[in-house]
């Protein structure tokens, strides 16, 4: 099995956005793969999963996912599509619905919770104060203009947190998970994703008991915004100060 470069980072992004059980020296190690291929470039997946040996990471739940959807006869390639089914679709809400009852003692709003577990397809607005926010648009919602939109179709995730090295004017939509922005969506990556998102019944049920998601204050956990920035920053560094 091999993994494209760009499909690489988008997986790396998604880890490092949450609190998964791998060290930072593991991190270390899948970032250094990650700087010695290019975006189009394939590398064996083997060497990914070197770095974590036995364990089950997501970067091992991707390779699953991956072998379960490929075509029957080839070697199967983890594309960026595969990482944004896998973390998108009911297949990924269901993992983390099974990891519920370690932690119950940080959740106070299941909805917020498992909603926050999802890659989501979203648009980057200011908020009243100039702080970043996304807002998650569904049923259909994210084809419509700005103008005339029905808040009841839209979630507000405040105070995410964008990398700098990330322009946010070269996209419309981008995918965010947890706190953090962790890349730019083409038209047929969001469509996907939503496709998914809609098929989730758990997902749709849910969704209507969130309005709003601040992620400085999340949950019992609380700064999530931070958390992704802290982890974040030995890689691809901090914001400059002003």
């Amino acid at each position: 099995m091999r993994i494209r470069g760009e499909a690489l980072e988008l997986a790396f992004r998604i880890v490092l956005s949450c609190p998964c059980d791998v060290t930072a020296e593991q991190e270390r190690r899948v970032f250094g793969i990650l700087q010695s291929v290019q975006t189009r470039e394939l590398v064996a997946y083997e060497a990914v999963l070197e770095v974590f040996g036995p364990a089950n990471t997501p970067f091992h739940r991707l390779a699953a996912f991956t072998r379960w959807i490929a075509p029957a006869e080839g070697e199967p390639v983890i594309e960026r599509e595969h990482v944004l089914r896998l973390n998108a679709s009911s297949y990924h809400w269901e993992h983390a619905a099974s990891t519920l009852p370690q932690a119950l003692r940080g959740v106070s709003s299941l909805s917020a919770w498992m909603l926050a577990h999802m890659v989501l397809p979203v648009r980057l607005f200011p908020d009243a104060d100039g702080e970043l926010q996304a807002v998650y648009r569904f049923g259909g919602a994210h084809g419509q203009a700005d103008r005339g939109r029905d808040a009841r179709d839209e979630i507000a995730l405040r105070h995410v947190f964008m990398p700098p090295e990330l322009d946010p004017a070269v996209a419309e939509l981008w995918a965010v998970h947890f706190a953090a922005v962790v890349g730019p969506l083409a038209p047929a990556e969001a469509q996907l994703m939503i496709a998914l998102l809609e098929a989730n019944q758990q997902l749709v049920r849910h969704r209507p008991r969130v309005s709003s998601v601040d992620y400085r204050d999340f949950e019992l956990q609380g700064d999530n915004q931070e958390f992704c920035r802290r982890r974040h920053a030995p890689f691809w560094g901090v914001p400059p100060a002003l």
